[in-house]
């Protein structure tokens, strides 16, 4: 039980980071939130470590944990991380899937278009990060996992506080399949090309010249 109660203070600090629900610059106590998640500061404690580690917060003691800033220097340097990590797999992920992974990616697909369709933005947001992070795995380059996991954390916060940003859920779900369909062709340059312009247009960065 303490288990599940300190994941579940994380999953939902890390939904309101993530959807800007709790601003860059607010600052957060032990206290308050244990009282707001009705759970022992333990838990928020252990969850606010895990936020620190994902670059989410920052923690100074007495003084209280801050939400890190959001700014769009720094959200493009992750983006291009994101694309070089991506990319990369995506390549060695063609001459590894199986029929098996396949099955998987497309669930999660299917999973993504019906959380659209109920205009459910966080699970979008959710299955969007495991269909991504499922293909990586498949590229067996599991050490920079945890990387490319924190930079999809942060590319999806700052493409939600991007002011210039509009998608609909659905066309937001729908983008990956293009994805999909050269994976399962077996199709390097065109996995290669549908999966750079997917992670090109992410955010229109050109709108934050």
């Amino acid at each position: 039980m303490p288990e599940a109660r300190a994941s579940r203070v994380l999953s939902e600090l890390r939904r309101r980071i993530v959807m800007n629900e709790l601003t860059p610059g607010a600052v957060l106590t032990e206290l308050g939130l244990a009282a707001d998640l009705a759970c022992g500061q333990s838990s928020v404690r252990e969850a606010l470590l895990r936020l620190e580690g994902e670059g989410l917060v920052l923690r100074a003691g007495r003084q209280g944990t801050t939400i890190t800033d959001l700014d769009v220097e720094s959200a493009s340097e992750m983006l291009d991380l994101r694309r070089r990590i991506e990319l990369r797999g995506a390549r060695r992920a063609l001459r590894r899937v199986s029929a098996g992974d396949l099955a998987g990616l497309l669930a999660i697909q299917e999973r993504m278009e019906a959380a659209a369709a109920d205009s459910d933005a966080w699970a979008v947001l959710e299955r969007d990060m495991d269909l991504h992070l499922a293909l990586f795995r498949v590229s067996g380059l599991h050490a920079m996992g945890p990387i490319l996991a924190r930079c999809m954390l942060h590319s999806h916060r700052f493409r939600l506080w991007a002011p210039w940003h509009r998608r609909s859920l659905i066309e937001t779900a729908r983008r990956h399949r293009p994805i999909l369909a050269a994976l399962q062709a077996g199709d390097a340059a065109g996995l290669a090309r549908e999966l750079g312009a997917h992670l090109d247009t992410i955010v229109e960065r050109d709108a934050a010249a």
